[in-house]
């Protein structure tokens, strides 16, 4: 397992705070999502079992994007699909490009958009998206000058050993 590192504690500052605002799906969420899908990536119909961690949650429209997460804007994805090749393309495209046949095509491409079509997730308001971000880059920050200020007295502890 990875050491943390003030990148990783940044990055899970941002992710943290972010969730008050847009909280990520519960586990009864998860739950019902494994069992639309399936237990089956949405792009390679692979099988996966859930307690492997071989499954992603995948964003169909990305935060960055303008998306939520509610679990309406997520899909069920193998890691190789998510991970290795999907990457931030459209979700669609993906769906296309990966696609074997027509047919599987176009009953994957049906089962998103009835799942989608269920994401009743209030929208974040600008102005409040906007605060948040201030608020979080403020956060940041603050964490900034504590590693550095750690980071000094590092310096002074060490030059008296």
């Amino acid at each position: 397992m990875a050491k943390d590192t003030p990148s990783m504690a940044k990055n899970k500052i941002k992710r943290s705070l972010s969730a008050i605002i847009d909280p990520h799906p519960s586990e009864r969420e998860i739950t019902a999502l494994w069992n639309y899908f399936d237990s089956s990536c949405v792009y390679c119909g692979l099988k996966m079992e859930r307690k492997s961690r071989t499954a992603h949650l995948d964003h169909v429209v990305a935060c960055s994007e303008g998306g939520n997460n509610s679990i309406y804007n997520h899909v069920l994805s193998c890691g190789k699909c998510n991970g290795d090749e999907k990457r931030d393309m459209n979700w669609l495209i993906f769906l296309k490009q990966k696609s074997l046949s027509p047919d599987f095509f176009e009953s994957q491409k049906l089962k998103v958009e009835n799942w989608i079509k269920q994401n009743n997730a209030v929208k974040i308001e600008t102005v409040v998206m906007k605060e948040a971000e201030k608020i979080i880059k403020n956060a940041l920050s603050q964490f900034d000058e504590s590693v550095k200020d750690m980071r000094n007295l590092r310096k002074i502890n060490t030059k008296k050993g």
